[in-house]
């Protein structure tokens, strides 16, 4: 009988806990806006995760010095800048937020997605999970962002507050000025979120590779854009109560441009519907019963592993969206792939496995709640979701991301 009065109060307890846990959530949810601190995202597309140490940057020696830098940032895999912002913003795996690559196949509809754009398909539909401003938005948190993934999509039916959709002409400090311009906003229009994205440093990366001179000179004149939206949210009133997160996607690494592996020669046309590659990684979408003999020519080709989408690695967590294709194609680290293309090959590239060093981009934060001069250890970026709900003090949606591992970086 003991044991059974035991048993039943530690059931009551554990019923508390619950609905205390519920309680709380509901609690954030549902509050009016309080103040708090502000949080900034800027993201550097491409940004290498040693990119510090091989040319001058004070802007970032300052606000490692000041704020947090962390010794790296792993990307979800594929390491694609599509797939991992829309993971930045949402704490999902590619596999769950159904972002898979810069471009694959909607397997619902047929329509192949390419720069962020499927026509007549249905953005709950194409975007999974729930980013942070859908996030902020729906706790009546005002958010604001500047040309990142599916910012100007209608999710669960909501957009941020202000958002503009990529474009490439728009100059870098023109970006910046449009997120000074959002945060000046009277309070009751002033976003609490702000993100905006710059892709200098994987434009010249690609371009030239990571090993060249004219890499260096981008990253200074990405450390000097940093110091520009540093001085810009200093002219603000609130600025003592801004949190500013630097980041980025992936890396990037030399590509080795003499041994390229030409899928043309080992690839059917009648086996596969649509193959979509880039130099790291190709999607086949085959013909019924078709999928073991594109796995089959490509064995023992050397720079590329074939396999079937359900026999990737469980640590890559992309086997379960039919997305991916049905069979997916790995470059070798550094190697690459063509397939019925005329472009000029890269000498930088990335999207390998994303536990290959070279794949981790930065992280970087500086602010009233972030520790001073504190090294942090590789961190994940499924985690920055968790770390942004923290910040702006809403509930998290679901997500893969781990809040523990990235915890450390703020004060206690």
């Amino acid at each position: 009988m003991k044991l059974k009065r035991v048993a039943f109060v530690l059931f009551v307890v554990f019923l508390a806990i619950v609905a205390a846990q519920d309680a709380y959530v509901s609690h954030l949810r549902n509050r009016k806006v309080e103040p708090r601190n502000y949080t900034v995202v800027l993201s550097l597309d491409g940004f290498r995760f040693d990119y510090q140490d091989i040319a001058n940057t004070p802007t970032l020696d300052s606000i490692e010095r000041a704020g947090v830098r962390a010794a790296g940032l792993q990307p979800v895999f594929p390491s694609l800048t599509f797939t991992n912002h829309y993971t930045i913003a949402t704490g999902l795996y590619a596999e769950n937020h159904g972002i898979v690559a810069n471009k694959f196949m909607v397997t619902q509809t047929k329509q192949c997605y390419s720069n962020g754009k499927v026509k007549s398909m249905v953005a709950d539909k194409l975007y999974g999970g729930e980013p942070i401003w859908v996030t902020a938005e729906s706790q009546r948190i005002k958010s604001a962002v500047n040309m990142w993934v599916g910012c100007d999509a209608q999710i669960k039916g909501y957009r941020p507050t202000q958002w503009k959709s990529y474009s490439a002409s728009e100059p870098y400090k023109a970006r910046i000025d449009s997120v000074i311009k959002w945060l000046s906003a009277d309070y009751d229009k002033r976003p609490h979120l702000a993100m905006c994205y710059i892709e200098a440093a994987d434009t010249i990366g690609h371009k030239f590779g990571p090993d060249s001179p004219e890499i260096v000179e981008a990253i200074q004149e990405v450390d000097s854009l940093v110091g520009y939206f540093c001085q810009q949210l200093s002219t603000l009133s609130f600025c003592d109560s801004i949190n500013f997160i630097i980041l980025s996607d992936h890396g990037m690494i030399q590509a080795d441009g003499q041994n390229v592996v030409d899928l043309k020669k080992y690839v059917r046309d009648s086996w596969v519907d649509t193959l979509i590659y880039s130099p790291a990684i190709s999607l086949a979408y085959c013909k019924k019963h078709c999928a073991d003999s594109v796995v089959s020519a490509l064995q023992g080709v050397d720079g590329v592993t074939a396999c079937l989408r359900a026999d990737l690695p469980k640590r890559f967590h992309c086997s379960a969206n039919a997305r991916m294709g049905d069979v997916v194609i790995l470059s070798d680290s550094g190697k690459m792939q063509i397939y019925k293309s005329k472009r000029p090959l890269p000498l930088g590239a990335h999207g390998y496995d994303n536990a290959n060093r070279l794949m981790n981009g930065i992280f970087y934060a500086i602010g009233p709640d972030f520790k001073q001069d504190f090294a942090a250890p590789q961190l994940y970026n499924t985690d920055v979701y968790g770390l942004l709900c923290r910040l702006l003090e809403i509930a998290p949606a679901h997500s893969n991301g781990q809040i523990e591992r990235i915890e450390c970086v703020l004060k206690e």
